[in-house]
């Protein structure tokens, strides 16, 4: 299963908000190998993205579920990033402005993101 996250300035729940949760078994195949399909990359700035999603992959192993999460970012020229991250973030704010989004970027990192195709999971 995965669940998708979208970080919104124009909503007044808890950011970030769920949006969708994908099931499909095809979808979800085709997922996981997009996710490592992408090449190494640096972000661009700050002021140019244009939204952030977190895809939190649900695997089942044996009795217990591992989850891995990746912050996906799109950009105001339609590139498309994503870093795996450790899922730590919290959820207690309910605004997403520019030194939000700075706050997030910083604590996952601004090393070792990387470009990658657009994502199917969003048009499902």
């Amino acid at each position: 299963m995965i669940n998708i996250y979208m970080y919104r300035n124009d909503s007044s729940r808890v950011q970030p908000e769920l949006i969708n949760v994908q099931s499909d078994p095809d979808l979800l195949r085709n997922a996981a190998q997009w996710a490592q399909g992408g090449e190494p990359e640096p972000l661009p700035n700050i002021q140019e993205i244009k939204q952030m999603y977190v895809f939190q992959f649900q695997f089942r192993n044996g009795d217990t579920i591992q989850d891995v999460y990746y912050m996906y970012i799109t950009d105001t020229n339609n590139e498309h990033y994503m870093k795996e991250f450790d899922g730590s973030l919290k959820k207690d704010t309910d605004k997403f402005d520019a030194s939000e989004k700075e706050r997030i970027l910083n604590l996952i990192g601004l090393e070792g993101w990387e470009k990658v195709s657009a994502s199917d999971l969003l048009n499902s």
